[in-house]
């Protein structure tokens, strides 16, 4: 079960590590598209942090159309993916960690920075927070997350693809009690969620954006039919599928038939049945290769 669970957890944490380009539609439509979309390619290119490309675009945003927006705010929004992790790694170079529990404790509180005497942290943390940034306490550590609640103020200027793609993320870190929002949320939550990605997945067409999103949808599946350690689905001594869990799973199937994630769920509905409602073997692989069950769904819903 727990490496069932660590696989889940890599791919859904993984996911922000996914490099990407600018978006890439269609030429930008006004003068000011062009430069503005220019600029945030130079500014990407030429590694600006990304408190200046989020200061940059923040002031021009309002007047492109929505298209230049769009593109304008892809660019960010990759560079900030990229950026996650390279924020996490320079804050636990050197001593940098030791003066974190030194000035923060266990919770980090912005108006404590400005106190800080070493510089280095001082201007590093600044960076991270007027980037786009938060910086939250998981299972004892500090991290970096994306803030994509910051970036609903540009919501208003852009299309609606990239808008459900931020609203989306954003509920990953809704909860800053742990870094994977999977772990805090109900069945019932964990499936909308599921559920939003997958119409995410099937209006909308962002390569770079519905990779990352696939790539979430098949961890959160993942996570749904495995449960977590606060609630696995299965009797760790026995094996056995937890009866009121089991009852979901049927529940789902019968109500989302006509979703790939009801889908997907009938099929492990009908396989825990064949093999007598315990964590076998054939049930293991069922869920450790979610990703391949998923494009399964996904090819036959496109092929209709």
């Amino acid at each position: 079960m727990k490496r069932i669970i660590s696989i889940a957890l890599i791919l859904i944490t993984l996911v922000s590590l996914l490099g990407g380009c600018g978006t890439k539609g269609a030429e930008a439509v006004t003068p000011k598209d062009k430069e503005v979309v220019s600029q945030m390619n130079t500014m990407r290119e030429n590694n600006n942090k990304p408190k200046e490309m989020y200061e940059y675009l923040n002031q021009n945003i309002t007047e492109l159309s929505k298209q230049g927006a769009t593109e304008a705010l892809g660019i960010l929004v990759s560079t900030l993916e990229d950026y996650e992790s390279i924020y996490n790694e320079r804050l636990f170079t050197g001593n940098l960690p030791d003066l974190m529990y030194q000035y923060f404790d266990i919770t980090f509180d912005y108006n404590k920075i400005e106190a800080i005497k070493e510089q280095e942290l001082k201007d590093l943390l600044y960076d991270i927070i007027w980037g786009g940034f938060k910086i939250i306490n998981a299972e004892g550590s500090f991290v970096v997350v994306l803030d994509y609640n910051s970036l609903k103020t540009f919501s208003k200027n852009v299309e609606d693809e990239i808008k459900a793609y931020i609203e989306i993320m954003a509920v990953r870190y809704n909860n800053p009690a742990s870094v994977d929002a999977s772990l805090v949320m109900t069945p019932d939550e964990l499936e909308n969620l599921i559920l939003q990605m997958e119409n995410y997945i099937l209006s909308y067409n962002n390569q770079h954006r519905e990779e990352i999103m696939i790539s979430m949808y098949e961890g959160y599946i993942m996570v749904y039919l495995s449960g977590t350690e606060a609630r696995p689905v299965f009797d760790f001594d026995t094996g056995a599928v937890d009866t009121e869990l089991y009852k979901n799973f049927e529940d789902t199937a019968a109500e989302k038939k006509d979703t790939i994630f009801g889908r997907v769920i009938s099929r492990y509905v009908e396989l825990l049945k064949k093999e007598g409602f315990t964590n076998t073997e054939k049930v293991q692989d069922f869920i450790l290769n979610i990703d391949t069950v998923v494009i399964e769904e996904l090819e036959r819903a496109n092929n209709k």
